[in-house]
């Protein structure tokens, strides 16, 4: 007998083993439908989780589905969702679960834009704390997503599908999964570990913050390639110890992801202090993964070689002077004051030839020394070097001519004062204008819509 097919949102009056009355669809995926329904015996509302008829025959499907209800009766933690039943018959074949009220992650993100930093810590918090339990009772979740998380109360969250979950210790990669938050040795094709489920939980906490999945859009190929070659950048709106959080969760490599345990201590640790007000949506952006083992420093620029002072000075030439720098007026000074003592001094030797002059003229005799008695005190005290005696004339030629004296501080100040020579402004020499720094933090990931699943998306997606 095949049962009919019904389309999504479909609502129905069935009731399963005579107690578990379904009323409508709440969700679909690749394996199974979700039913919202009613136990009659107890009066609880519950979630039936009903696999597809034209699955029945495809036997690692229904191996699957027969694992998902024994790991979540296994677990039995107050972060997994609860399973009330399993029902098998010719017909069908389903999971009652507990019911979650509310929302999932993705749901609300999509509705309200990002959590709040403190309240994504704590939401966060809850869900390591409940993958942890989920590790040390020998399993792996293996598809941690907004969608598999039911906001539960003010602080925590619900795993509701445990569709691809399976024994820690199973060799071999899941044949399920979502690219978008895959971890790099899924997507290499490698065996997984626990390590899967804290780089998922790092994801689910990125976009928490932002609103925006890290890894979104393209190809599977493309988005499988980035988890192994890209990491998010950290926006600035997000706490720089937070943010420590997530790059340690989407570490390369599974054992650099940290404790979950440890990782839950330390979001309970920085929830207090964070803001509790959500920021607006903001988009992914991406940089290239650092692998440090494989990193061999080289300066860009080689170091230059050892200079030659003394061949540089004598390329140079000689070092100008302290008055060749910055103040020329000296020199000038200097040639102006030349001319003048070269005037005096001319003036000095031509008194000296007319004195010699005159003695040749009028002699030395008795007769002729009373006539040019006043005029030979004159050209000795002018001119001492035509008697050969000693005298003091030489200083006092030097006062009776004030004017060579007097002429130079007048040329100085003239010197001064013509002097054309600019002054430089320290503001003219740092003319430079301040410009911008537009830096960008990695590459923008193009919201495009991206494959769902790897093989099959789950039910109660």
């Amino acid at each position: 007998m095949t049962k009919p097919q019904y389309p999504r949102g479909a609502t129905m009056t069935t009731v399963l083993a005579n107690r578990f009355a379904l009323h409508h669809e709440i969700a679909r995926g690749s394996v199974g439908v979700v039913w919202r329904g009613l136990d009659q015996v107890t009066g609880d509302a519950v979630a039936v989780k009903v696999l597809r008829e034209e699955l029945r025959e495809e036997t690692e499907i229904v191996e699957t589905f027969f694992a998902e209800a024994e790991i979540l009766n296994a677990i039995q933690h107050p972060g997994v969702i609860g399973v009330r039943d399993f029902i098998v018959t010719e017909t069908i074949m389903a999971i009652v679960l507990e019911f979650v009220e509310g929302r999932d992650l993705r749901e609300h993100l999509r509705a309200h834009g990002p959590l709040s930093a403190a309240e994504a810590a704590r939401r966060c918090a809850s869900a390591a704390e409940t993958l942890a339990a989920v590790h040390r009772v020998g399993y792996l979740h293996g598809d941690v997503k907004p969608g598999n998380l039911m906001l539960s109360g003010d602080s925590g969250v619900k795993f509701i599908d445990f569709g691809i979950a399976r024994a820690a210790e199973a060799e071999g990669t899941p044949s399920h999964g979502t690219p978008e938050y895959v971890a790099p040795e899924v997507a290499a094709g490698e065996s997984v570990c626990p390590g899967i489920d804290n780089y998922a939980l790092g994801l689910v906490l990125y976009e928490a913050l932002t609103g925006h999945s890290a890894y979104r859009g393209g190809s599977i190929d493309e988005v499988l390639q980035r988890h192994l070659t890209e990491i998010p950048v950290r926006p600035v709106a997000v706490d720089a110890e937070l943010w420590k959080v997530v790059e340690t969760l989407l570490s390369l490599r599974p054992a650099d992801r940290g404790d979950l345990d440890a990782v839950a201590t330390e979001l309970r640790r920085l929830a207090p202090r964070l803001s509790p007000n959500p920021t607006a949506p903001i988009k992914p952006r991406l940089r290239r993964r650092e692998e440090p083992s494989k990193f061999h420093y080289s300066p860009v620029t080689p170091a230059a070689a050892a200079i030659d002072v003394a061949a540089v000075q004598e390329a140079k030439g000689p070092e100008p002077t302290l008055f060749d720098m910055s103040d020329p007026l000296p020199e000038r000074t200097e040639r102006r004051r030349r001319p003048l003592l070269l005037a005096g001094a001319g003036a000095l030797g031509l008194v000296a030839i007319a004195a010699v002059a005159v003695l040749a003229l009028t002699g030395n005799g008795p007769h002729g020394g009373a006539d040019v008695a006043d005029q030979s005190e004159s050209v000795e005290t002018t001119a001492p070097a035509a008697s050969g005696e000693p005298s003091e004339a030489p200083t006092e030629a030097a006062s009776e001519s004030p004017e060579a004296d007097e002429a130079s501080p007048s040329e100085s100040e003239a010197a001064e004062t013509d002097s054309d020579t600019p002054t430089l402004n320290s503001d003219d020499l740092s003319d430079s204008e301040e410009q911008e720094n537009d830096s960008t933090e990695g590459t923008p990931v193009e919201e495009l819509p991206g494959a769902d699943v790897i093989g099959s998306r789950m039910p109660g997606n």
